[in-house]
């Protein structure tokens, strides 16, 4: 054993060397020939012999990107800045000259709705309901010119509404004065004014009522252009730092092929010729990159290597260590168990004791019990019973065990669910083996299960990956589940969570069914219980002991 220990670290050690020689050497051929090329644009050389690149070359790369990404931010600064002046001025506009232009156009509304009201009761021989339709336009008109006095903009938009009020004012008293002449039966007189003064004067209320209209089109224009005003400013700002960008962007890439590609493309052709690997001419990155995977790949197998080894070690020296425990056990200690056992037997036979004495010898025998399990559990690790698979009945196998059991689960009330299968066909297994494996997994289901909790076994045929046909059974128990950071290592030798545990009952029992040509799994474990399940290949289809 401690040969091949040493054989194992010797590989070890040669691999290692190899891959770093390898490294160095390449490095040192690329790292020569870049100098010998170009001393004043490839990277220096420290006094300790590593590779460093130029600070100078850095800074200037760190610069014009800095510059870049300025200028980018300065400009989406700028265009949101511009959006939201943009929006509060059309927010403002809107606010400002909507309820003006709305007022205009009612006004003008409400002007026409009265013209030639007082026609029609001349005409309608002084029917008085033209009149009281006149009513309702002219208060329409008095409201709506106050709304646009409220909301004028500009100094002329209040004389033009100045002028508009003493105009309708005189268009108003004319009106009156054609009703009265018509009232006091003067009709011609009454339609001689209503055709020269009344109309003369409603068109110059309605001219009056346009101006407004365009006086309210002009403020809007004006606002428009400021906007358009700004928004040329801010296209300029935009325009200036897209060119600066852009000159930036042509250093940054003057900077990389006179700083970077070139110099690339001389450490890829040294690389070439190094590794003997061609990727096509001109593709200097994949060469450098394919040279890089080589060397990550060449370190990457020295560590797997150096880690297996030192796994194949670990486990080398705890099974020499167990073989020579087992062989000392088997004869310094199973043999004075026995003849220990033996003795306490006759003793409690000769003394016939008390209970409470009774009751010291079975703990006494049960702790010897315990002992001798453990024995037997190394010596069945260290040197395993050669299998005698016969065609077994399986049904039968769990019945017993089950029966075994009994009374333990009954101590604790634990429900026991098992529906034996008619059909089940006989199992290619080591009966006692077999058993062992059923013993150990429903003991651990057991001490796991609570008080009044259930345990459930189900038989059942699957078939494996290469469609041999296999018989699953399948134990699980309403216990608390295992831990996830337990689960990965249930199945290592010596880890056990338990304080009297050694660790090798499932690792035992995975070996077995391993030799069985089957497997032991842990299909499942959450708060609600654990499940595991053993696959014993099926008697027949050519299987033979």
């Amino acid at each position: 054993m401690g040969a091949l220990v040493g054989d194992w670290r010797d590989d070890a050690r040669e691999v290692a060397a190899a891959r770093q020689d390898s490294i160095a050497a390449c490095l040192g051929k690329a790292r020569g020939g870049a100098k010998a090329d170009s001393p004043s644009r490839m990277w220096p050389v420290c006094p300790e012999g590593v590779v460093v690149m130029r600070i100078k070359l850095a800074q200037k790369f760190g610069l014009l990107v800095t510059g870049v990404i300025g200028l980018a931010l300065l400009t989406s600064v700028v265009a949101v800045w511009s959006s939201r002046q943009l929006g509060k001025e059309l927010q403002a506009t809107l606010e400002q000259n909507l309820p003006s232009i709305q007022a205009a156009a009612e006004l003008e509304i409400s002007l026409l709705e009265q013209r030639g009201l007082v026609k029609a009761f001349i005409l309608d021989n002084g029917n008085r309901s033209w009149l009281a339709e006149l009513r309702e336009p002219k208060q329409n008109f008095v409201y709506w010119l106050n709304q646009a006095r409220t909301n004028a903009n500009s100094d002329r938009e209040r004389r033009i509404l100045d002028r508009l009020e003493q105009a309708f004012g005189e268009y108003d008293g004319k009106r009156e004065h054609v009703i009265a002449s018509y009232d006091a039966g003067e009709t011609d007189r009454a339609k001689e004014l209503l055709l020269r003064d009344v109309t003369n004067e409603f068109r110059e209320c309605f001219s009056m009522c346009e101006e407004f209209i365009e006086a309210n089109k002009q403020f809007i224009e004006r606002r428009a252009a400021e906007s358009r005003e700004q928004m040329r400013w801010v296209m300029g700002i935009g325009a200036g730092c897209v060119i600066c960008a852009t000159c930036l962007g042509g250093a940054t890439f003057w900077l990389l092929v006179a700083g970077v590609l070139l110099p690339l493309r001389r450490m890829s052709a040294h690389a070439r010729e190094f590794t003997g690997q061609s990727v096509g001419a001109g593709d200097e990155l994949a060469a450098i990159g394919v040279h890089l995977r080589t060397l990550m790949s060449d370190v990457s197998d020295t560590r797997s290597s150096l880690e297996q080894s030192r796994h194949r070690l670990v486990n080398a020296e705890r099974l020499a260590v167990v073989g020579k425990l087992a062989a000392s056990v088997a004869h310094e200690i199973r043999n004075p168990l026995t003849a220990i056992k033996m003795w306490l037997f006759s003793l409690h036979r000769d003394l016939n004791g008390d209970p409470q004495t009774d009751r010291k010898f079975t703990l006494i025998s049960e702790e010897i019990s315990r002992l001798e399990n453990i024995v037997r559990n190394l010596l069945d690790f260290a040197r395993p019973p050669r299998l005698k698979l016969t065609p077994e009945p399986l049904v039968r196998l769990i019945a017993s065990t089950l029966e075994f059991l009994g009374p333990r689960l009954d101590q604790k009330q634990i429900a026991l669910v098992w529906q034996p299968p008619p059909d089940l066909p006989p199992a290619l297994a080591d009966p006692e083996q077999f058993r062992q494996v059923l013993l150990n997994l429903l003991v651990n289901a057991q001490e796991a299960t609570p008080v009044g909790g259930r345990i459930s076994v189900s038989t059942g045929m699957e078939s494996d990956a290469r469609g041999g046909a296999m018989i699953v059974v399948r134990i699980s128990d309403t216990g608390p589940g295992i831990a996830d950071e337990v689960r990965t290592r249930i199945f290592e030798p010596f880890y056990s969570t338990k304080d009297d545990g050694t660790g090798l009952g499932l690792c035992i029992a995975a070996r077995i069914m391993a030799d069985h040509g089957g497997r032991l799994l842990l299909e499942s474990s959450n708060e609600s219980g654990t499940t595991f399940a053993v696959w014993v290949p099926a008697a027949g289809e050519g299987r033979t002991a």
